[in-house]
């Protein structure tokens, strides 16, 4: 059997191979474990290979481990998708939800989809302590189970289910945290469980950032708004509106993707003026980049990603 592989195009022996795979162990980069996991070999049989100990002919896992290598070459040629993005948009909602956290106040940040307010949540919530966060959905509007979710997010496993002893336990949980609770989505909370929320905050002294579309912020102001709500309305300490996307927020995600070109900067702000802005735009980036394989992300490139998820032929 050959002992020569292609790895890309070029011709390499099965030992070169054994010795990229036991540098990249030797760094860290990965594990004999996680190679083995993503070739569909057990973690044993890599380490007998590498070790030179493996009873049969070793080359059909070899020729999986160049495969791998192959790919994983593929991957770090291309335009590495840099992540979260610290856009002017992101920097304003985490000042926010910093404001509410410190101060232990009410902070409402509401407006259009796909202007990167989730992103921000999510970010702020992974870089400061005692951020406790939850989406609220249809199934997860009511009371009991807008409380159960945050007790999921407390760590508090063995939470009562019925809605008085379950209230009392997030409460006994959250004293003295001087935490911040964070609602997702909130726009699909009812009246209920908004004032519980609210008289929570107070009780135990932390803040909390409810965060949706428009209709998070109508409910307060609109036309539903009655006595209970003004009630609720005049605890809110800090409101942000973001209605679409910002030019600068564009730019700034271009220059995280080391995008420079004009023409291809004047198509990310025209893609991401579309519905879902700024997630569009990250989608539409990210399947650019697969096209783009080695090459940069060019006009062309983000051209055909647009027109793939927009379903157009």
């Amino acid at each position: 059997m050959s002992n020569i592989v292609t790895l890309g195009k070029q011709a390499i022996t099965h030992t070169d191979i054994l010795m990229r795979v036991k540098a990249l162990i030797e760094s860290r980069a990965v594990t004999g474990a996680q190679l083995g996991r993503e070739i569909g070999v057990s973690a044993a049989a890599i380490s007998q290979v590498l070790g030179d100990s493996y009873k049969a002919d070793p080359a059909a896992i070899i020729e999986k481990i160049a495969s791998w290598l192959e790919l994983r070459e593929a991957r770090q040629a291309r335009p590495v998708n840099p992540g979260f993005v610290m856009t002017h948009t992101a920097r304003q909602i985490m000042d926010d939800m910093t404001y509410a956290h410190v101060t232990q106040s009410i902070a409402v940040i509401y407006g259009a989809s796909g202007v990167g307010k989730s992103e921000a949540l999510r970010h702020y919530a992974s870089h400061n302590p005692n951020v406790w966060m939850v989406t609220a959905s249809p199934c997860r509007s009511t009371l009991t189970e807008c409380l159960y979710e945050l007790a999921m997010e407390l760590g508090m496993e063995q939470a009562p289910r019925l809605r008085g002893p379950l209230a009392r336990a997030v409460r006994r949980r959250l004293v003295g945290t001087e935490g911040l609770i964070v609602i997702d989505e909130a726009d699909h909370l009812d009246y209920p469980t908004l004032e519980e929320l609210r008289i929570l905050q107070e009780e135990v002294g932390i803040g909390l950032v409810l965060v949706g579309n428009n209709k998070i912020y109508t409910q307060l102001t609109g036309g539903r708004r009655n006595e209970d709500f003004a009630r609720l309305f005049s605890r809110i300490a800090k409101r942000r509106g973001i209605h679409k996307t910002k030019q600068n927020d564009v730019k700034a995600i271009a220059d995280a993707w080391a995008i420079t070109g004009q023409g291809e900067r004047d198509l990310l702000q025209q893609i991401s003026e579309r519905p879902g802005g700024l997630r569009l735009l990250t989608k539409a980036l990210k399947l650019a980049a697969l096209y783009a394989k080695d090459e940069a992300i060019n006009v062309q490139f983000l051209k055909a990603a647009f027109t793939e998820l927009e379903g157009i032929e």
